[in-house]
């Protein structure tokens, strides 16, 4: 038997960096995300030794350790670890290890929320085999305890909320422990047209999220006026961008988007690079309305509202400039898990 499970990337539109502490215990956190047709997946197997072998297929990493004999934090799979000693069964009694096989496409640092969506994979993939009924909201903040609490990765709390639930929304939050997900009814031709209009580019490099959001919280709890009040205004932004798109309005969505991309740059000298300012500014000077990098910043993938005319032009140009423009569509559903019975490998007959 397989158990297997499935969770979306998402984008970022507006707010990210407000669900960090010490902002969001203070001032409370908003975000404005949607997830995409790319996913993170984790597919277990049982086997009949006491082992447990873990295999990332596109990453090169694996890991191999004795089910009585629990590996230690050290850098390697250690989210995975994490999902491990959370959600594993008593090994004294079990008859047998597991292998668990990984995969996520795109890399780490992209953007996209591609670490914690692996996380909701895998614990969707382990509560499928365990029998575990887990609700989204269980789903995402167990996935947000493994990765802040147990790990010890900086970071917010919108990843693991988008993965768990799926589609366009609006996610408030008190303080860390306290999250609401509104999902947003926007009309399917507003979606349609977004899609249409949004091209996903990938700037050419990847970066460490980590070191971006540790001088945001450093900025944060030294209480700078600057960075507060660019989260503040991020804020804002994601209120009138939610309200855009609930009104069909994506002129003034996308150019919310800029406005937002502006104010994230406030928030860390790192969020940018020279080159993601150069292509940003082609890309406007080419007619792009508006866009912003997804995540933290510093690299990984860019998106921006692109009228349709004007498209071959932006894609060429950043093309030219290293970047890769990727086919994207948007998703409604959030993790999936599900097992799966192979058939019987028949033997040929001579």
């Amino acid at each position: 038997m397989i158990f297997r499970a499935r969770a979306p990337l998402r984008i970022s539109f507006a707010g990210g960096g407000t669900d960090l502490a010490p902002y969001v215990n203070e001032r409370g956190g908003l975000v404005l995300n949607a997830t995409i047709d790319r996913y993170a997946y984790a597919t277990l197997r049982l086997r009949e030794d006491r082992v447990v072998s873990v295999r990332s297929l596109d990453l090169s990493a694996s890991l191999d350790f004795s089910v009585d004999e629990p590996p230690p934090f050290d850098g390697n799979l250690d989210l995975i670890k994490g999902c491990l000693r959370r959600l594993q069964p008593e090994w004294e009694a079990a008859s047998g290890g597991v292998e668990l096989y990984l995969e996520t496409e795109a890399p780490p640092g992209s953007g996209l929320g591609a670490s914690s969506a692996l996380v909701v994979a895998t614990i969707g993939a382990l509560a499928e085999w365990r029998r575990l009924i887990l609700d989204k909201y269980e789903v995402a903040r167990l996935a947000w305890e493994i990765e802040r609490r147990d790990v010890g990765v900086p970071g917010g709390l919108q990843d693991q909320y988008a993965a768990s639930f799926g589609g366009f929304n609006l996610i408030e939050f008190r303080d860390e422990h306290d999250a609401l997900v509104n999902p947003l009814r926007i009309e399917p031709r507003v979606i349609r047209e977004l899609e249409y209009n949004m091209l996903l580019v990938y700037t050419g490099a990847t970066r460490s999220s980590g070191r971006i959001i540790t001088t945001q919280i450093a900025g944060l709890s030294q209480h700078r006026t600057p960075v507060v009040e660019a989260m503040d205004r991020l804020k804002q932004l994601t209120l009138m961008a939610k309200d855009a798109l609930l009104t069909g309005r994506l002129d003034d969505f996308a150019q919310i988007l800029d406005e937002e991309w502006a104010a994230k740059k406030r928030t860390s000298d790192a969020v940018t690079t020279p080159l993601i300012d150069e292509m940003y500014q082609e890309a406007r000077r080419l007619g792009v309305v508006g866009g912003k990098v997804s995540g933290a910043g510093g690299g990984g993938y860019m998106f921006l509202y692109c009228p349709f005319d004007c498209r071959p032009a932006v894609a060429e140009r950043l093309r030219r400039l290293g970047g890769e423009v990727v086919p994207m569509a948007f998703t409604p559903e959030g993790m999936q898990a599900w097992s799966w019975q192979p058939s019987p490998q028949r033997v040929p007959q001579r």
